[in-house]
């Protein structure tokens, strides 16, 4: 599938920039005395780094421009279908409307649906071809509930429509938040960068416009401190325009992870903590002989055998403790978006069925948790015990209180089901809200935590400055006496 193509005009506007920044680095370096080889070489890093910067601009603009399109697609289909609850006859006239990558996808959806005989789930395989390209659990949320209205002729589709319109409203708005704070984010940073250079130079000036201190950027260790503090700030300022592009705004289904979930999940409920015999042996030795070395008063042995021995004998536990917090905070993430799920199923199926159903579109780790519940809650169809117990060893406040609310509705009539459910799905948004700012934090944190890197640079740099700028007054000095 071809990507939209940029205007020659969008194309010179980010060359341009791109110049424009690198450019002030190089004249930031001049000004800085750098030697004429090392501005060379920053000037040829310069021009290397322009094509990924371009080309993570472009990357930003094809995100937001995607998540536009996207939102196009979402906010239309359901009142599109609702006239006559047929899914080629929304896809027809969503084709019509929509823009970009969406508008190309549902044309091969509409091209598999005319064009395929003998396919028993022609239109999930047709919807599928849609989802595989945006990876978006609410595309999902949305194919289900059409596919469920064509299919199953739901009497309760209009109850279920207002929910899933309400809640890819307040995730646009989110998202349009996200977008913003990352744009924000960016610009501080990179402030931040631009000024720790600019700090430099005016340090420079200031000491070589005394005439004292004139040989001073002349010393070999100046410029080679210098040379690595620019590049290291230039790199890093590259690093953050590339990652921080906003498309994980969108992909919120992404495979990789899912996989590592899957490992660490499996670690975890090993449950291999626990010291073998061959661990505690080796452990024994290692204290033996950081034993002998401190009777031998070879001190510096000895702290080195006791911090080996600290971490061997803490290994497992350490990374135990890493997995099961690792899979504490994705499934934090996961959880509002799963009880979406069953909330808008819960029109046209019992509590247990929705949550059955879910287990396709669950990640490993909550498919495996879900299987328990479902065990237990089968086992005992009364009970609320299964229900307070569901994800409890992870310590999630807000699944206590949501799974409750489900026990409830499981066991009300239909007339007060409707109630119920409609105050799920909007307590359900605050959840939703707080997985997206852990999504969103866990994306950029590292990103965020690398842009402050050029301070401590500096500081760094001013110090060794100040060293040799000392050295420097020191041998001038003893060259008068």
């Amino acid at each position: 599938m071809e990507k939209e193509k940029l205007t020659k005009k969008q194309i010179l506007r980010y060359t341009l920039l791109s110049l424009a920044m690198l450019l002030g680095v190089v004249a930031i370096a001049y000004g800085s005395y750098l030697s004429f080889t090392y501005l060379i070489i920053i000037s040829v890093i310069s021009i290397a780094i322009i094509p990924f910067i371009i080309k993570a601009w472009i990357k930003q603009k094809r995100s937001l421009t995607k998540f536009e399109h996207l939102c196009n697609y979402l906010t239309n289909i359901i009142p599109v279908f609702m006239q006559k609850t047929k899914i080629r006859f929304a896809l027809g006239e969503l084709f019509e409307i929509c823009d970009g990558e969406v508008k190309n996808v549902i044309g091969d959806a509409i091209k598999y649906i005319d064009a395929t005989r003998n396919d028993p789930d022609l239109l999930k395989n047709g919807l599928k071809i849609i989802e595989d390209k945006f990876n978006n659990s609410r595309v999902e949320s949305v194919h289900k509930f059409l596919l469920s209205v064509e299919n199953t002729n739901s009497e309760t589709y209009k109850d279920i429509a207002e929910n899933l319109d309400k809640d890819i409203e307040e995730w646009i708005k989110r998202t349009y938040n996200f977008e913003k704070d990352i744009n924000n984010r960016q610009i501080k940073i990179l402030f931040l960068c631009i000024l720790t250079l600019v700090m430099n130079v005016l340090f420079v000036f200031v000491y070589v416009s005394n005439d004292f201190f004139t040989g001073f950027v002349d010393n070999v260790y100046y410029q080679m401190s210098t040379f690595a503090f620019i590049l290291f700030v230039l790199i890093t300022m590259a690093i953050l325009i590339v990652k921080l592009n906003g498309e994980w705004l969108i992909e919120d289904r992404k495979k990789g992870k899912d996989d590592l979930l899957k490992e660490r999940y499996r670690h975890y409920k090993k449950g291999d903590h626990k010291l073998k015999p061959i661990d505690i042996v080796i452990f024994l030795i290692v204290i033996a002989l950081g034993t002998y070395f401190f009777i031998i008063d070879v001190r510096y042995a000895t702290y080195l055998l006791a911090l080996i021995a600290v971490l061997f004998i803490s290994k497992k536990r350490r990374k135990y403790i890493s997995c099961k917090k690792y899979i504490t905070k994705q499934l934090t993430i996961e959880f509002p978006m799963w009880l979406r799920e069953i909330s808008l199923s819960l029109g046209n199926l019992t509590v247990l069925n929705a949550i059955e159903n879910s287990l396709d579109s669950a990640s490993y780790a909550l498919r495996r948790e879900i299987r328990y519940f479902l065990k237990d809650a089968k086992d005992n169809p009364t009970s609320i015990k299964p229900y307070n117990d569901f994800l409890d060893e992870y310590g999630i406040d807000e699944v206590k209180s949501s799974m409750r609310v489900l026990y409830a509705v499981n066991n009300v009539s239909k007339k007060d089901m409707k109630g119920r459910v409609a105050k799920l799905i909007d307590r359900n948004q605050e959840l939703l809200a707080k997985s997206e700012r852990i999504r969103n934090y866990d994306s950029i944190g590292g990103v965020e935590a690398i842009g402050y890197f050029p301070t401590i640079l500096f500081s760094v740099h001013m110090m060794i400055s100040m060293i040799i700028m000392f050295n420097y007054m020191l041998n001038l000095l003893g060259g008068q006496l």
